[in-house]
């Protein structure tokens, strides 16, 4: 009976150590399963059509290649954008939940009502700045001005009668428009729309004379002589739209602010896991397929890693509280 007790003692034992054995062994190769192991959301803030879709379904396709998982875009619009934002901050910080958009939920949307529910200094990470959305100055093509002078020196004498439009109150273009407007000396009226296509039927159609626009979003209004492109706010003229002038061409004072896309993750995601996804995201934005497509949409190739996102964000945060005061629109931190 003893030496049962015992063989069954030692067996148990064994089998005990086994496992334990096998928990070992087991644990390393839990802990080293690479990332991403599972496909990746990327939310983009707003309706599917605009020129961040564009550009966030070609990041998605890539990116996803790269990393060897699907990468799904889940489209959140609303609020300006903040209801896509909200729900990539409220997520698990596990690198499964990115968001794909341009500076006006981030770094603008805090001096406006309503404000965020986020705190973007905070609680958002920037992983990579992938490409500029150069807008373009476009006009009404029955508004008899052929360049920005003369359409500077038609609204000087209308105070107060043109109209702009824009995507929304608080979007980087509205804050564009009132920049230049201030700077060129001029009163107009600003008409808000629900987003960029009502804005440029508007624009089509006469309800509004002046607005800055996607080049991507009106190249083909202006090539179908419905609308006319006046200058670019790129520093240089458009790779496919050579025509456009600059601002300093057209003889105005440049505008120094850059429309931004990137991608970002909660700011408590794992550093090697954000290590990962800038490091492939910075490939790709360096690819020559990658940066062909954009320009071939009209959008500029950029390849800004972590701390230069970092850096422009932070800029930005000091930036255009002072821009939304000068202009007397929104209300300050």
């Amino acid at each position: 009976m003893k030496r049962t007790i015992r063989n069954r003692a030692g067996r148990f034992l064994a089998v005990a150590a086994q496992a334990v054995a096998l928990a070992l062994v087991a644990a390393p190769a839990a802990q080293a399963q690479k990332y991403p192991a599972k496909p990746i959301r990327m939310i983009v803030p707003s309706a599917p059509g605009g020129g961040l879709d564009i550009v966030a379904r070609n990041v998605a396709q890539q990116l996803g290649a790269r990393l060897g998982q699907s990468v799904v875009v889940d489209y959140i619009a609303g609020a300006s954008q903040q209801l896509g934002t909200q729900a990539m901050v409220r997520s698990n910080p596990d690198g499964y939940t990115l968001l794909f958009t341009a500076s006006s939920p981030i770094t603008i949307a805090e001096n406006f009502e309503p404000k965020p529910t986020y705190d973007a200094r905070k609680e958002i990470a920037g992983l990579a700045i992938v490409a500029r959305n150069p807008g373009i100055f476009v006009i009404n093509s029955g508004i008899k001005a052929n360049t920005m002078a003369e359409f500077v020196a038609l609204a000087k004498a209308q105070p107060g009668v043109l109209n702009f439009g824009s995507p929304g109150t608080g979007h980087v273009f509205h804050l564009i428009t009132e920049q230049f407007a201030k700077q060129a000396g001029i009163n107009m009226t600003h008409i808000p729309y629900k987003g960029s296509a009502p804005a440029i039927v508007a624009l089509m159609g006469g309800q509004i004379q002046f607005m800055v626009q996607s080049a991507e979003a009106v190249r083909e209004q202006i090539r179908a002589g419905k609308l006319r492109a006046l200058a670019t706010l790129e520093p240089t003229r458009l790779e496919r739209l050579p025509d456009i002038p600059t601002m300093t061409e057209a003889g105005q004072q440049p505008i120094n602010l850059t429309i931004w896309y990137g991608i970002l993750a909660p700011a408590k995601t794992p550093v090697d896991v954000q290590e990962t996804l800038e490091r492939e995201l910075l490939a790709m934005a360096r690819n020559p397929e990658f940066t062909g497509k954009l320009k071939d949409m009209n959008f500029v190739p950029v390849a800004e890693g972590r701390k230069e996102f970092a850096q422009r964000m932070s800029n930005e945060f000091e930036v255009w509280p002072a821009l939304v005061k000068s202009i007397g629109v929104g209300t300050t931190r």
